[in-house]
């Protein structure tokens, strides 16, 4: 007779602060220090490899966390609560009256970091000025435009009622409606906080996944997506062109740039056929691949802002619909025509794009 072993009981969580661990940021640099000798935190200097990945693994939550503090505390960013206070949620961070400027900067980060973290791993090893947002706010907020820090990896609460993201819990939790998933936060973010604010000209900040969210809402919300964004900056990004139509095709390759990590700058082409738009190299020659939005910050503020005074382009929801049934994608012929979609006046406006534009972003109705 088998004996059905017992089902485990969940551990504890543990959230630990920096101090909990003995840690800091130093807010003169930015780099994680020991509060008792103001070195740096060294992973080799830890003799044992076990106990060393365990206070990495620590760290990069507490110092995760502690950056959130940072932009409400230290940027004196707004925290709004998304859905509501009233239920589950998570949190984006919003400079003063940053939905009511003409210009908005919204900033997504990819996959499994909390808001305006690009890497964990840069944060701990590096610090916060490269493994962070915290230098793009600051440029851009200097310069008089709004900005707008997503959160779309906390997707659920735990039972204390903390936000959490699917990498830093385990155990019974509650999903956050509409912030189910990265893509859906996005979703929601752009139909309930960005599609119907005063904002005359929104620029998008993607880093690596997170260029799939933004390029889904211009796939199912295309024209109200077009009247409202100036440009997106793509880092990285792992979106594809799938199931995107002429419209959505033409304003990537005037409305889109993809800055894209390389080892050696002078050993490889760009191709832009996977992403859609022109691409730029960022020579990367560090250990870690999440430097990248680092290196590029210059060149993509200076992008950003030029794109954000050109505002959205003119005329843009005439270039045809933002999205195709997959039973509908162009024949080759249909792909020779697209690639000369530069121009409003080129673009024959499809019948069925009144269709796709009453549809809005699907779900967020």
């Amino acid at each position: 007779m088998f004996i059905r072993p017992k089902k485990p009981t969940p551990l504890a969580h543990v959230r630990y602060s920096m101090e909990d661990l003995g840690y800091k940021i130093d807010s003169a640099d930015g780099r994680v220090r020991s509060i008792a000798t103001n070195e740096t935190f060294d992973y080799d200097a830890i003799g044992d490899k076990k106990q060393a990945h365990d206070m990495y693994q620590k760290l990069a939550v507490a110092a995760s966390r502690a950056m959130l503090d940072y932009l409400a505390d230290e940027l004196q960013m707004e925290a709004i609560a998304v859905p509501s206070s009233n239920e589950p949620h998570c949190h984006v961070y919003a400079t003063h009256q940053a939905l009511h400027k003409e210009k908005l900067v919204v900033i997504v980060v990819g996959n499994g970091n909390l808001a305006g973290i690009w890497g964990w791993n840069v944060l701990v090893k590096q610090g916060a000025n490269e493994g962070t947002a915290i230098q793009y706010i600051k440029d851009c907020q200097a310069q008089g435009a709004g900005v707008l820090v997503l959160n779309p990896n906390m997707n659920i609460v735990a039972p204390d009622g903390v936000a959490e993201t699917y990498n830093s819990f385990i155990g019974p939790s509650t999903p956050i409606r509409g912030s189910e998933t990265a893509e859906e936060h996005v979703g929601y973010i752009w139909s309930q906080l960005l599609r119907d604010a005063p904002v005359k000209s929104i620029a998008f900040i993607t880093y690596n996944t997170a260029g799939i969210a933004i390029v889904d809402v211009l796939k199912y919300d295309y024209r109200r997506f077009v009247e409202k964004t100036a440009c997106v900056a793509f880092i990285d990004s792992t979106h594809t062109l799938y199931e995107l139509g002429e419209g959505a095709l033409a304003w990537l390759k005037r409305g889109a740039q993809q800055w894209e990590t390389t080892a050696d700058a002078d050993a490889m082409d760009v191709s832009t056929d996977r992403v859609g738009c022109s691409a730029v190299l960022v020579e990367n020659t560090t250990e870690f691949r999440e430097m990248t939005p680092a290196l590029c910050k210059d060149s993509v503020v200076e992008y950003v802002l030029a794109y954000l005074d050109r505002g959205p382009i003119p005329n843009a929801a005439e270039f045809g619909p933002g999205w195709m049934a997959a039973d509908s994608l162009p024949s080759d012929k249909s792909d020779e025509k697209s690639d000369n979609l530069t121009e409003p006046d080129n673009i024959e406006v499809s019948q069925t794009t009144q269709q796709v534009q009453d549809d809005g972003y699907i779900g967020w109705e």
